[in-house]
């Protein structure tokens, strides 16, 4: 992982240089470690040039779901709990990975409920779900 002060010496010399494999060289030398890739070197370089920052920018991370969405999932499988998640993905236009985690983390489903349970499924789990909690937390008190 490069420091502020790896980036900064690699953007000055490649400036000075413009060789990406002359500045590794000359890394190598000053820090005594592995030098960054040449990719990186180009690409801190780039940068600079860009927006005079070295700075990480935000990364967002993985979107979100929205609300409408798992809704829509939801009621999709309480009509019929043994369609795909492909075909599910077909209908609402909505990536099958997006119905796969959507069902998996959001609605606390798997294969085996979708394959084998009656239309009120998600209802009964959390029905579920929500008396074995309190009886741990009764057990605890």
């Amino acid at each position: 992982m490069a420091t502020m002060q790896h980036k900064i010496f690699c953007v000055r010399e490649f400036i000075k240089i413009e060789s990406a494999t002359a500045v590794q060289r000359a890394f190598r030398l000053r820090f005594n470690i592995q030098p960054p890739t040449r990719k990186s070197i180009c690409r801190w370089n780039h940068q600079f040039e860009q927006i005079v920052c070295l700075c990480k920018g935000k990364s967002y991370g993985q979107p979100c779901e929205s609300e409408e969405d798992v809704r829509r999932i939801r009621e999709s499988f309480e009509r019929s709990p043994r369609k795909s998640t492909g075909r599910v993905s077909r209908e609402l236009g909505i990536p099958q990975p997006t119905v796969w985690r959507v069902l998996r983390h959001r609605l606390l489903f798997n294969r085996a409920h979708i394959l084998k349970s009656p239309c009120k499924i998600p209802i009964i789990i959390k029905i579920l779900c929500y008396m074995s909690l309190l009886s741990y937390v009764i057990y605890i008190s």
